[in-house]
């Protein structure tokens, strides 16, 4: 980190959080004689995708926004940062997902309308646009929904840094409840207007509102505004030279929010799970981290729980990649022992996310920089400053 601290338990955070999503899509049919507040923890793993989106609008507000509210480099170099970060494993795990992508709609379809969807959806997923059309946002590598919401999220980010100095830090705590209530208003319209006519609403469930209020970008940005604003509370914390390695309470109050609400399973709506509900919860836990987190930031800042973390971008996108490939190579597994599927995901999963991160996701994000610099140079701006791994 370049302001004299690290921040290295937001990494170790990543890991859980990513590992929460994995174990969602693949340990929930090995669970069956578990309890029923497991089961229920690990159904909710859906849920840390909204971790996700606040932690990012605190880590960007960290490396990118002075006291003020105001970026520390230029528009260019910020999102040049930005594609250099996500997009190498994006097109990676795209490229990986689209064999049995192209294979299955063919044979739903025939090979002239199969050829017409997949273009529309192939274009819509690399131009990271592929949220904002529900029949479309899971269509190619399922998670890469989330990343065209970050994708936007980084769009905005620029506008947003120029309006930041307006917003007097009086204002804060008023804004953080502002942002967590509009960040509800769309589950709760869903809930009392049930526009698509569902009699249950829980995570099998499809509609096209439903769809819209769960990946459309707009939807999901007040979570990664309520981070923002909470990463600048800490930058000015920070700068004031305050509160430093006193967030233990915090972390562990945040965390425990997390797990009590998750394992409540279905007494929870599940719109409310899915968008919003769990903001401040994951605020608590980043901003305590990010303070010191008591022993709680000790055990995710270890060397090998950080090494995970800063793998844990690939990990989520290759999830689906590697689960298909288990169900080709070892279909008697996949069909026979969910838990042996689920032993043999994470047995190549984890291990591929780390040499991706090695061998691709690290030396492509200083070339495709590289590549994009004359294009940051002619803004005027000054050479994309190193951020964090996993920023």
């Amino acid at each position: 980190m370049s302001r004299g601290g690290s921040l290295d338990a937001l990494t170790g955070l990543r890991f859980f959080a990513a590992l929460h999503v994995v174990l969602f899509h693949f340990a929930r049919p090995a669970l069956d004689p578990a309890p029923e507040w497991l089961r229920s923890l690990v159904g909710s793993g859906y849920s840390a995708v909204g971790v996700f989106f606040v932690l990012s609008g605190f880590v960007l507000a960290w490396n990118y926004l002075d006291t003020d509210g105001h970026m520390e480099t230029g528009t260019r170099a910020f999102l040049a940062a930005r594609v250099a970060r996500v997009y190498p494993v994006y097109l990676l795990t795209f490229l990986l997902s689209s064999p049995p992508v192209m294979l299955a709609s063919v044979v739903e379809n025939g090979w002239k309308v199969a050829a017409m969807k997949l273009a529309v959806a192939a274009v819509a997923t690399l131009a990271l646009v592929q949220a904002w059309v529900p029949r479309l946002a899971l269509y190619w590598n399922p998670p890469g929904w989330s990343v065209a919401v970050e994708a936007f999220f980084y769009a905005l980010f620029p506008r947003l840094a120029r309006w930041l100095p307006r917003l007097r830090p009086s204002w804060m705590p008023g804004v953080l409840v502002g942002l967590w209530a509009l960040g509800l208003t769309p589950p709760v319209l869903y809930l009392v207007l049930r526009p698509d006519g569902l009699a249950t609403v829980d995570v099998h469930s499809w509609g096209t509102w439903l769809a819209l209020m769960k990946f459309t970008p707009v939807a999901r940005l007040p979570e990664f505004l309520f981070g923002v604003v909470l990463g600048w509370w800490f930058v000015r914390e920070r700068a004031a030279g305050g509160q430093k390695g006193s967030g233990g309470g915090l972390a562990l109050l945040g965390a425990g929010l997390l797990l009590a609400v998750g394992a409540a399973g279905e007494r929870i709506p599940y719109p409310l799970m899915h968008n919003g509900l769990l903001a401040p919860a994951s605020g608590l836990l980043v901003y305590g981290l990010a303070r010191g987190g008591g022993w709680l930031g000790w055990a995710l800042s270890r060397p090998v729980v950080v090494r995970l973390g800063a793998a844990s971008y690939a990990l989520y996108l290759l999830q689906f990649p590697v689960g298909e490939a288990v169900a080709k190579v070892a279909p008697w597994v996949s069909l026979s022992t969910p838990l042996g599927k689920l032993g043999l995901v994470l047995l190549w999963v984890i291990p591929a996310s780390l040499l991706t991160h090695h061998y691709v996701e690290t030396p492509l994000r200083s070339r495709v920089r590289k590549l994009l610099q004359p294009w940051v140079e002619a803004e005027g701006a000054a050479p994309v400053r190193p951020v964090a791994p996993g920023a």
